[in-house]
């Protein structure tokens, strides 16, 4: 269905895109096949996942990066420009991971597989990217940033701990009375209903809400967590989720170089190959995100900023 737009507060560029665009983004084919990228399994207790490696030249670190969908949608092919798109900007090499999905597997099922796959990367990093060091960041765009956040919570003071996350447009709570929720409600592209869709595809007992799992912004203790790149935007349902995380996550002493986007909605990281203000924005994202993993490579010490 094509979504009701509010033209006059979106970008005019993503706008055009969400309003005329025939295929969904979610929706397009990968790219061609390239030498650099190839298929795997990692092979977790019980169940193996399929992943997704792509090698890039700089080997200090690997990035273990989660799709987004709602936790029912989503898979290596549909985030495959994106997981691209990281490992270009970047220089790293990426590992993408097809966690299981809802409703067939329900909360924390998509959780503890990230948790997992987070510690099988980070003890094989050597033998995935030949040679390539033993230090993992974490990246996921709406779903995918909740459940990178949940690894890096869950891993924090042990070997396999992430050293930066990079969350895009994160769903981190669920809190269905941030003013987000209603000012976004519709005419955006995704809706509250639609995330009240897909908690309830994802969870099967309201209770599960209040789980730091499924909402790792309710997590005691956020100041375990690495440096972190925080991109979101001005016109989705799910915008005060990174407000409340940004601020918690400053009060918390962890270091944040965040950004809103005033007139992108939810999910532009996969419009970036359709629409120049996505573009933009995507590239300033994985930029600020390579710049902070060059700095922790070369343990350089930087003062708090605002990104603008």
């Amino acid at each position: 269905m094509t979504p009701v737009l509010a033209a006059h507060e979106l970008d005019p560029r993503i706008a055009e895109v969400l309003g005329t665009v025939e295929v969904k983004a979610d929706e397009r084919a990968p790219s061609a096949a390239d030498p650099l990228v190839r298929d795997g399994i990692a092979p977790l207790r019980g169940r193996s996942l399929p992943i997704r490696l792509y090698q890039g030249p700089r080997h200090d670190c690997v990035i273990v990066f989660f799709h987004g969908g709602g936790f029912v949608k989503g898979d290596l092919d549909s985030h495959d420009a994106q997981a691209r798109m990281l490992c270009e900007v970047t220089g790293r090499p990426v590992v993408s991971v097809q966690y299981r999905l809802a409703p067939e597997h329900r909360f924390p099922s998509a959780y503890e597989d990230a948790v997992e796959a987070v510690r099988w990367v980070h003890e094989h990093a050597g033998k995935l990217f030949d040679g390539a060091a033993a230090r993992i960041a974490v990246a996921g765009s709406s779903a995918g940033a909740n459940l990178a956040l949940g690894a890096a919570l869950a891993l924090a003071s042990s070997l396999s701990a992430p050293v930066a996350q990079l969350l895009v447009c994160p769903f981190t709570s669920g809190d269905p009375a941030l003013h987000s929720r209603t000012e976004f409600a519709e005419g955006y592209g995704l809706t509250s209903r639609a995330v009240e869709w897909f908690i309830e595809a994802y969870v099967s007992d309201p209770a599960q809400r209040q789980d730091p799992r499924f909402a790792p912004v309710l997590a005691e203790n956020l100041g375990v967590l690495p440096p972190t790149v925080l991109f979101s935007a001005g016109l989705d349902p799910l915008r005060d989720d990174a407000r409340v995380l940004s601020k918690r996550l400053r009060a918390s002493g962890v270091h944040v170089l965040a950004s809103e986007g005033p007139t992108l909605p939810h999910g532009y990281f996969k419009y970036a190959g359709l629409s120049e203000a996505a573009e933009e924005a995507v590239v300033r994202m994985t930029t600020a995100f390579r710049v902070l993993l060059d700095d922790l490579s070369a343990d350089v010490a930087y003062p708090e900023e605002e990104l603008k």
